[in-house]
């Protein structure tokens, strides 16, 4: 990639389940971490992208990480829920789900202070139409602009994946519908450095995912 694309950055994506897996809450597991990220950094790789689910909202050791990781990356990237779309939705979901779907714009914003990208899962979203889906990903990433700071980058998910299990939810999320609802949410905030759309995931993506990546996010 270096040799072909020489200004392209290349991390490399580090993830694990945390939920009976992997206990970031452990010293010795962070410790662990830190080491892989160490030795992936000197693969030649300019930095590395976190994916680490579910962390929930509030969660200090996983800042602790994020802190701790810049010691051995030039580039830090992770993924993050979804940010709580109104007051009172973060704790209705994790009734439900036994773990937070949601992040609170608080935590949100702390950890996009110490990364240089944060890309929103802005999928798995439970609306039953492209309408919906579509306003729905204008709201999360209207959110992280107001939150994100300006040096940062902010990547909008888009699902290029097909087996959300339930059909209508396979209908009503597209990569065309985030790229709309991305769209939309940088029009309402004007000129927006370092912004973009990024497709989960490119091995599952068909042809018209990436039709509609390149003909509706330009």
């Amino acid at each position: 990639m270096h040799a072909r694309l020489p200004a392209v950055r290349v991390s490399a994506w580090l993830g694990q389940k945390v939920d009976g897996v992997l206990d970031l809450d452990d010293p010795a597991s962070r410790a662990n971490v830190l080491a892989s990220v160490a030795a992936v950094m000197k693969q030649g790789f300019d930095g590395v992208h976190y994916n680490f689910e579910p962390i929930g909202d509030g969660d200090t050791e996983f800042l602790d990480l994020l802190e701790r990781t810049r010691q051995h990356t030039r580039l830090l990237s992770t993924s993050t829920p979804q940010i709580e779309p109104y007051p009172g939705m973060r704790l209705a979901a994790r009734a439900v789900l036994a773990h937070d779907k949601y992040w609170s714009p608080g935590y949100f914003g702390q950890v996009a202070a110490r990364v240089d990208q944060v890309a929103v899962m802005t999928y798995d979203s439970a609306t039953p139409a492209q309408s919906l889906y579509g306003g729905y990903v204008a709201r999360q990433a209207g959110l992280a602009l107001d939150l994100v700071p300006d040096g940062t980058a902010l990547l909008i998910g888009a699902p290029a994946y097909h087996d959300h299990g339930v059909e209508w939810a396979d209908a009503a999320e597209s990569v065309a519908m985030a790229a709309e609802g991305a769209r939309l949410a940088l029009s309402d905030h004007g000129r927006r450095e370092r912004f973009g759309l990024a497709l989960y995931v490119d091995f599952a993506a068909t042809e018209e995912d990436w039709k509609e990546y390149m003909t509706r996010w330009r």
